[in-house]
């Protein structure tokens, strides 16, 4: 009994101890990151293939990518990548029509998507093993094969029309297409969709864009699930062999370039809040000073609750719904942004101390505690998006598709924890900035606390809808 006693009073005296120790200063071995590495072959016809067994369910997941993508867009057809994209799923392929697609998918569970970015389109697939020769036999169709039907090229036009009728309905998407269009101007990444560009696309365009980039040689595959290397290999030589080498070579694009002129970009809109979005272009993503900026931007603003920005503009002042700052790294050049929702009339207010806080960042630097707390947090959030074989062969093949070394996710989460806290005041120092920006404020300017040209030219953005 008194044995017990003893036990259990020092399990309480343990539980206190440990209840008084601040989480921050509790200490953790490293997260272990060693993963598989994918087995990597090309077929015949050129098709590179990534692949990881697995055997925990009886499940395939497969994705296609293929170089190309929205920014090979034509300027009087802006718009063609992404219609060709979902038509390619949506309007039949090979000897089945759009319905009979659907039907035999459900049937089986199965589900195949596809979709462009700017650099790509992809299609996806996913199947249990048992229906495996169905699901490669239909997208091998579409990939092959599509139909364009007619019906669904004209209905996804008209849906696309409606959106575009309505992309000025809310405040924050219209203040991020402005701010992508202005710091951008004329480069590609700055290009949307328009009624006129929609009404210049045709059948024979889609085919014409499906026929230029869908070729073996220009295609990267991931696949992962419940397969051998030789069921794999025999399922693309039976469904894949007969498709033919085109020897692609896509145009080489040039990076976007300060164009803009600097100054506040104001989107009238009848509404009691202001939208605020600023920033400016950065570096492009193989940039290596990328690491230390998405560390120190962490702790400036892209960190939630943690980061200055929000515990200052939004917790301390009580200035905004929501606020933060993020770099958006892209091939051809990315940008930083800050962005905050606020009332109109703490417009003038909110503004002012998004500046304060990045000015101080950019004079002073961080602390080496916000600096541990951002690369823990990015460390651990990297480690996690390859948390099953199909993200982590996926990424293997992303990788490779945009040029980057075979090593680069093993690499990339060294380089995270190499950044030293001089890094990431010399990145804050050289790239952050509050002059020379494009600034979009969308509100009523009647009801700001201060007129806009407070903070530099006004230039007032149209917002005809063509």
């Amino acid at each position: 009994m008194n044995r017990t006693i003893i036990l259990l009073g020092l399990l309480l005296i343990s539980i206190a101890a440990f209840a008084q120790q601040s989480p921050r200063d509790m200490q953790f071995a490293p997260l272990k990151f060693d993963p598989v590495e994918p087995t990597r072959f090309v077929t015949e016809n050129g098709i590179t293939v990534f692949f990881i067994e697995d055997h925990q369910l009886p499940v395939v997941t497969m994705k296609a990518h293929f170089k190309g993508g929205d920014i090979y867009d034509p300027s009087d057809k802006i718009g063609l990548a992404e219609l060709t994209a979902k038509i390619l799923r949506t309007g039949g392929a090979g000897q089945r029509t759009p319905d009979q697609v659907d039907f035999d998918l459900e049937f089986v569970g199965a589900s195949v998507g596809s979709g462009s970015s700017e650099h790509s389109f992809d299609l996806s697939l996913r199947t249990l093993k048992k229906d495996i020769d169905l699901g490669m036999e239909i997208l091998a169709d579409i990939i092959l094969e599509p139909k364009f039907d007619t019906a669904k090229v004209n209905l996804e036009k008209s849906v696309t029309k409606d959106q575009i009728r309505r992309q000025n309905d809310d405040p924050g998407d219209l203040t991020r297409r402005v701010f992508y269009q202005t710091v951008y101007g004329s480069h590609p990444y700055g290009q949307y969709p328009t009624l006129k560009s929609i009404d210049n696309i045709t059948r024979s365009d889609l085919a014409s864009c499906h026929k230029k980039y869908f070729s073996p040689d220009n295609c990267i595959m991931a696949v992962s699930g419940d397969l051998t290397e030789k069921e794999l290999k025999e399922l693309l030589r039976e469904y894949f062999s007969n498709w033919k080498k085109t020897g692609i070579a896509l145009p080489i694009m040039n990076e976007a370039v300060t164009s803009y002129k600097p100054g506040v970009y104001y989107v009238a809109k009848d509404i009691n809040q202001a939208n605020i979005r600023f920033g400016h272009l950065l570096m492009t993503d193989d940039n290596p000073d990328h690491y230390a900026f998405e560390i120190m931007n962490f702790a400036l603003g892209g960190g939630g609750f943690s980061s200055r920005m929000t515990s200052q503009v939004r917790t301390t002042a009580g200035l905004a719904y929501s606020v933060g700052c993020y770099p958006l790294f892209r091939p051809l050049m990315g940008v930083h942004f800050s962005f905050c929702q606020t009332k109109a009339e703490s417009m003038s207010q909110a503004l002012r101390m998004m500046f304060d806080v990045i000015n101080d960042v950019r004079s002073n630097g961080i602390s080496a505690e916000e600096m541990d707390l951002a690369k823990e947090s990015i460390i651990n959030g990297y480690i996690f998006n390859f948390d099953t074989p199909a993200s982590l062969v996926d990424a293997y093949a992303v990788n490779e598709l945009r040029g980057f070394p075979a090593d680069k996710i093993k690499t990339d989460l060294e380089k995270y924890r190499a950044v030293t806290l001089d890094k990431c005041n010399q990145v804050a120092k050289y790239y952050l900035n509050t002059e020379n920006i494009v600034i979009v404020v969308t509100g009523d300017k009647e009801l700001f606390d201060k007129p806009l040209n407070t903070f530099g030219q006004v230039n007032e953005v149209s917002l005809e809808i063509e």
